[in-house]
């Protein structure tokens, strides 16, 4: 899955995604980035930076996040109410993925109606 990594300022999610696609020599395509009001994310980005609001509003519409392997909250520390509300349902997320993924580890259901649900890490 992708990697997301949240800042607080849309300043910084741009100029954070600009510089690990230079220091790694990746293409843009595969380091993207979402603001409100301008997102660079493509089907084949694997890193996205983003603010807090924006992976809020992806909770919204998909709570379990499933298309995130890794979740970073960078400058976590500064405290905003997006980041004290994301670290919140960011806590309740992360164990519902292990515990659904253990459900499915141990029935062994491999069947193409339910999509592999992979443990969520949060650093």
């Amino acid at each position: 899955g992708m990697i997301g990594i949240t800042e607080p300022r849309r300043v910084a999610a741009v100029s954070m995604a600009s510089r690990v696609k230079e220091e790694l020599n990746l293409p843009d395509s595969l380091v993207s980035y979402q603001i409100r009001y301008d997102s660079h994310v493509s089907s084949e980005t694997q890193i996205k930076f983003m603010t807090d609001g924006i992976l809020l509003r992806e909770i919204q519409s998909d709570f379990l996040l499933n298309k995130y392997s890794a979740i970073i909250i960078d400058e976590a520390h500064e405290r905003r109410l997006n980041t004290d509300i994301l670290l919140g349902l960011l806590s309740r997320i992360v164990p519902l993925r292990l515990s659904l993924f253990n459900e499915q580890k141990e029935s062994g259901d491999k069947s193409k109606e339910s999509p592999i649900i992979s443990p969520l890490k949060l650093i």
